[in-house]
């Protein structure tokens, strides 16, 4: 059915037929890969009426789309919830942006990928409201050239493999990818900018008290909506030293 939907709309020949999986989460995705020259052509295509979540590669020519599961849903909110209490109880600006699509520099309109989650951060948020104020042309402008301080996908899949790479490429300082699933949880973070390429972190760069286990542990009340519980487990947390490598939680 999506193959001859999209030869049928878009006349752009598939490279192979769609390949189709189920994620730890139980959200529905299929990928497929059309001649890099089609993507433009492509790219006009309202994806977002076939799936939630789209990944437009104009490089590879790989476009991958997702249905998100409940569970899926709950998680990426509990993110936005994590966020947004952290940032209270340090006074970090926090703003959520959940699933802006991001492109690289030059590359075509429409492309590019969502994440389930991202923010500005601190410095970057407080120049996000200044352009704000400014009006909608400036906010456009700001957004445009500023990529996000943090995106975070909370389902992992046989086909994300690239997008380290590709939101290192956005210009994005850290990713979180959490894997939650029957056979088990874990969570890498990683800085997207480490000179030799990602690079997985102790603990985050962005956020105060995030580590791994400490977001696996959080997850639980904020994607429950639990507040008290969440903001108690936060101020806890805050008593135990931080590691070595924590750094600068989203202040530039």
């Amino acid at each position: 059915m999506l193959r001859a939907s999209i030869m049928g709309k878009e006349h752009a020949p598939m490279e192979a037929a769609p390949q189709r999986l189920v994620g730890s989460m139980g959200s529905q995705y299929a990928s497929f890969r059309v001649p890099r020259e089609y993507i433009p052509r492509m790219a006009g295509f309202d994806w977002n009426s076939v799936a939630r979540r789209v990944f437009i590669d104009p490089v590879t020519g790989l476009i991958a789309l997702m249905s998100p599961s409940s569970e899926h849903e709950r998680y990426a909110g509990g993110a936005d919830r994590l966020a947004d209490r952290l940032g209270a109880a340090y006074g970090i600006r926090v703003l959520g942006l959940r699933s802006t699509r991001w492109r690289r520099p030059g590359d075509p309109e429409n492309t590019g990928a969502e994440p389930d989650a991202c923010y500005y951060l601190g410095e970057t948020a407080l120049a996000w409201d200044r352009a704000d104020r400014e009006g909608l042309e400036a906010l456009e402008a700001f957004e445009a050239r500023t990529p996000p301080d943090l995106v975070i996908e909370v389902e992992r899949s046989r086909g994300d493999g690239r997008k380290p790479g590709f939101y290192r490429e956005v210009g994005a300082r850290e990713m979180w990818r959490l894997d939650i699933g029957p056979d088990g949880r874990q969570m890498d973070i990683l800085d997207l900018q480490a000179p030799d390429g990602p690079a997985l972190l102790a603990a985050s760069s962005v956020l105060p008290l995030c580590t791994p286990a400490f977001v696996l542990e959080a997850l639980e009340p904020a994607s429950r909506g639990r507040l008290a519980e969440l903001d108690a487990l936060i101020a806890r947390s805050a008593e135990t030293p931080a590691p070595e490598d924590e750094g600068d939680f989203g202040m530039k």
